[in-house]
């Protein structure tokens, strides 16, 4: 595990990517289907803006999955493979929540009857629900049922609320006796105890993936 010190090297942006490399290394030895996962899913990105962009139809300031496609997915599917390199696994479970809600909302947002910025539909739409709610009618529309809403609250109770974070960071240290190295500094560089969460990231984003190219398809 390394940590920030005086030996280190002499500026940041060294240190930055030295990590960054240890990391690449280890997530290729040990954890490679995560790693394929968030690597997979930043090329799913892409190839649904290149897409997009062939398609005619209205502009994009006025079309909500268009502004989920070039300013939501692009660049919170990159952050993810960029904190999972840099050891910050609870930002990449808090991004891919941030990207699932944005999909349900933008989707379901696509046909309100509301001729203005797309802003105003997502306003309309939540006026008397919750995000549960909506991400329940965003599996049915997509024909995936409640898979949506199970991960997102699964996101939100282990990695995103307090309680879940603490609970974790507790669990670890009861089970493998050592506190996980993602609640100690950031970037840090990964071992075995990590394994567990890093299998788990691959889970949900294999998940989020799914729904993802169904919405697509649809």
């Amino acid at each position: 595990m390394g940590l920030p010190g005086k030996e280190l090297s002499s500026s940041l942006v060294d240190y930055l990517a030295e990590i960054s490399r240890e990391n690449e290394r280890f997530l290729k030895d040990k954890a490679e289907y995560t790693y394929k996962e968030v690597a997979e899913l930043v090329n799913d990105a892409i190839d649904y803006v290149v897409s997009s962009l062939t398609k005619q139809g209205e502009k994009y300031v006025i079309d909500p999955l268009r502004f989920f496609l070039y300013h939501i997915l692009m660049p919170q599917s990159y952050a993810i493979l960029a904190d999972l390199l840099m050891g910050n696994l609870p930002a990449c479970f808090m991004e891919l929540r941030l990207m699932l809600e944005a999909l349900g909302k933008f989707y379901l947002a696509k046909d309100l009857d509301v001729e203005a910025f797309f802003e105003g539909k997502i306003e309309q739409l939540f006026e008397d629900k919750s995000i549960t709610k909506v991400l329940k009618e965003f599996g049915e529309e997509i024909g995936l049922g409640e898979d949506p809403a199970k991960l997102w609250r699964r996101l939100s109770n282990e990695w995103v609320h307090t309680k879940g974070i603490v609970d974790r960071i507790i669990n670890e240290i009861i089970q493998k006796g050592n506190i996980p190295p993602w609640a100690l500094a950031i970037p840090i560089s990964y071992g075995k105890e990590d394994l567990d969460a890093l299998n788990e990231l691959g889970e949900v984003v294999a998940k989020f993936r799914e729904i993802l190219k169904r919405t697509m398809e649809k």
